[in-house]
């Protein structure tokens, strides 16, 4: 039997009403609090008998605050429950829940049917193994990622997905989800995303995170989007998101132009509707970008144009004039070394299946953070397939400093800049071993550094050696 009690707000009321049942010994399994005013109490005792109500019944009212009591069919949230689960199953589209970990918490029939299974299997699968390109935990771990029309194969079928992250705390937060919802309508693939690189996570560490807030913030929005930043920054793949994280990406395709021979070729065909990302305009001549220019004011105005380059200054000021109203910087690696480890645990595990990842030695974590990186997320992929390459070849479980080709820091930005994230010590020693490195090519002999420096030559023969350095002959 379930109850509803109206009562007014006050300390202890509940504790009252309880009390009550407990006297009869009547068992309440569960029970709510709310109501539209706050004043409801919910409770469900399966085994009361129509007698011990009635009884109980009396014994409500004389509770002080008690108002009214009555027997009802459903709890709010049974009757929640009931009336979404009956509206999902009759949805033509496959919907399902998942939790942190990428496992199915609830589906509708359609998925079952779109996965192959029976209703009754899918909670628990992992969704992993019907969308293996999906990257569900990197899409809950990161909340800047991809949410609208991702393209999908199930089972030979294709699909757009859709979904709708379930945060912890507040909307819009990018700390980790308890899970999302997703939706998958069936979808035609045409040419038109062919060229689209597969979308992946925005990794928000450190400074990326306000990048990747800032770019929830643009892809609402329809004026044309430039993106600078140094090469191997992630510049097209926040070009590529701001696609897949608009609302337009479920009904509309995206297209991907990048220069060949010093130009852009924008096709004279395009929908009316969708994503158009210019890649790389910096390496274009200004008599190609003024061309671009031409064509561009010749596009629908539905078109989202989004750009990129290495900076404003590399653009003619006609074609920068055309992307002044929104623009986005993505800071380089070398200004976040606090999380360098993490990106290179990150973008191994993007870049090799589980069982051939090795793990990272804590000496190379270090070494990694306090290098550099000018070609950024680029040189690191590289750098860390090498280093994986020797490590498997010495059939280890983990990458060594004997694993990973040598580095040679270099000061490429100011003092403060390059040396966030490292001591004081640390900064001196980077510097030391670049000054040491370069004074050392073409002398064949310690002594004759040591005598130019004015220190021992077992100082010099010291410092070479904590820095694995020695001399080169001519």
């Amino acid at each position: 039997m379930r109850v509803e009690i109206t009562c007014t707000n006050r300390v202890g009321i509940l504790h009252e009403i309880m009390q009550i049942f407990g006297e009869y010994r009547i068992n309440v399994t569960s029970g709510e609090l709310g109501g539209d005013s706050g004043d409801k109490v919910y409770l469900l005792a399966p085994g009361m008998l129509a007698t011990q109500y009635q009884t109980i019944e009396k014994s409500l009212y004389r509770v002080p605050g008690v108002q009214r009591v009555r027997r009802i069919s459903l709890l709010p949230l049974e009757r929640r429950y009931f009336e979404l689960d009956t509206l999902l199953q009759h949805v033509t589209d496959p919907v399902l829940s998942v939790d942190h970990a990428g496992r199915v918490i609830a589906a509708n029939v359609a998925a079952a049917r779109a996965f192959g299974v029976s209703l009754d299997r899918v909670p628990g699968l992992q969704l992993q193994r019907f969308l293996p390109l999906m990257q569900v935990a990197e899409l809950l771990r990161d909340f800047a990622v991809p949410r609208y029309g991702l393209p999908v194969v199930v089972r030979g079928q294709n699909f757009r997905v859709d979904w709708s992250p379930i945060a912890l705390d507040k909307p819009g937060d990018v700390d980790p989800l308890a899970g999302a919802v997703l939706r998958m309508q069936p979808w035609e693939k045409s040419e038109f995303i062919a060229g689209l690189p597969r979308p992946v996570a925005l990794w928000d560490f450190d400074l990326r995170r306000e990048s990747c807030l800032q770019l929830q913030d643009l892809a609402e929005l329809g004026s044309p989007l430039l993106i600078y930043g140094e090469a191997g920054s992630g510049k097209t793949t926040f070009a590529c998101a701001v696609h897949y994280l608009s609302p337009t990406a479920a009904r509309a395709d995206c297209h991907r132009i990048v220069p060949q021979d010093g130009k852009l070729e924008i096709p004279k065909h395009l929908r009316a509707s969708g994503t158009l990302i210019l890649d790389d305009l910096h390496l274009l001549r200004s008599e190609a970008q003024l061309a671009v220019l031409r064509h561009l004011r010749s596009l629908p105005s539905s078109i989202r144009l989004v750009a990129t380059c290495t900076a404003p200054q590399s653009l003619v000021p006609a074609l920068a004039q055309r992307f002044s109203a929104l623009c986005m910087t993505l800071p380089p690696l070398r200004n976040m070394r606090p999380v360098l480890p993490r990106f290179a645990e990150t973008l191994l595990r993007q870049e090799l299946p589980e069982r051939e990842r090795p793990d990272i030695g804590a000496e190379v974590l270090d070494l990694i953070r306090r290098q550099d990186w000018p070609e950024n997320f680029n040189g690191l992929r590289d750098y860390l397939m090498a280093a994986a390459g020797s490590c498997e070849r010495r059939s280890a479980s983990a990458i060594a400093l004997e694993d990973v080709p040598d580095l040679t820091a270099q000061k490429s930005l100011s003092l403060r800049d390059w040396g966030r994230g490292l001591s004081y010590r640390e900064m001196m020693e980077q510097l030391e071993r670049s000054l040491l490195s370069e004074l050392l090519v073409g002398r064949a002999s310690t002594r004759e550094l040591a005598k130019e420096l004015g220190i021992s030559h077992t100082a010099v023969a010291n410092k070479l050696r904590k820095y694995g350095l020695s001399a080169q002959k001519k």
